[in-house]
């Protein structure tokens, strides 16, 4: 019963993916900080990460804000982070920084299907040995993995690429200058500030007593 309960949450896990990947899963988009999100989740990141790797957060100052679903993004840098540590079997230093970028700084970036705009991205950078030039191009594709047969289904990379298309951002990944890879991940700006619970609705009248 065990084994048919876990192959149940596998089966479970992978649509899930499948759905992010499609883009067809049901986001519940908030107003909110993102380097809030990923100060709530740095200790499940750190104990992700084992104690070979050392986690720096770095981040921004005045950080605008983003509309996205907040379980979802935390899920992205999940992936990522995991995704680094598989990149650094020796240990090494995971950075997650945070930044504002301006219209005029997204008209360089150029990445198909992303609007001139404002935006908040998030650089995850490792200090692995980086990506070869044929795998940097199939990096996001479904079922695409440099594992070894039986660790890796191919849809991680896939699923944060789809999570993200369906926040409306787009994620580009390239070698670090140093080593390493870094994954750049893009969100669009949110110019509404922190959403607050809507005023109570104002009760009836006062109806003037009949004496």
């Amino acid at each position: 019963i065990k084994n048919i309960q876990g192959s149940a949450y596998r089966a479970a896990g992978m649509v899930r993916q499948l759905l992010s990947f499609s883009r067809r899963q049901t986001l519940q988009a908030e107003s909110l900080l993102l380097d809030e999100v990923i100060n709530e989740n740095t200790s499940m990141l750190r104990t992700s990460l084992g104690e070979k790797i050392t986690l720096k957060i770095q981040p921004s100052r005045d950080l605008w804000y983003v509309k996205v679903d907040k379980g979802e993004f935390a899920r992205v840098i999940l992936n990522l982070t995991v995704n680094a540590r598989d990149a650094m079997p020796d240990g090494g230093v995971l950075t997650i920084k945070t930044r504002n970028v301006t219209e005029r700084e997204s008209q360089k970036i150029g990445r198909e299907g992303m609007p001139v705009g404002e935006y908040v991205a998030v650089d995850v950078t490792d200090t692995g040995t980086g990506m070869p030039a044929d795998v940097l191009e199939k990096i996001f594709e479904p079922f695409f993995t440099t594992k070894e047969e039986g660790k890796g289904t191919g849809l991680g990379l896939s699923t944060v690429h789809g999570i993200i298309g369906q926040m409306g951002g787009a994620i580009t990944v390239e070698n670090g200058e140093k080593g390493g890879a870094v994954f750049k991940v893009y969100l669009p700006a949110h110019s509404g500030g922190a959403e607050e619970e809507p005023p109570e609705e104002p009760g009836p009248a006062p109806v003037a007593a009949d004496y």
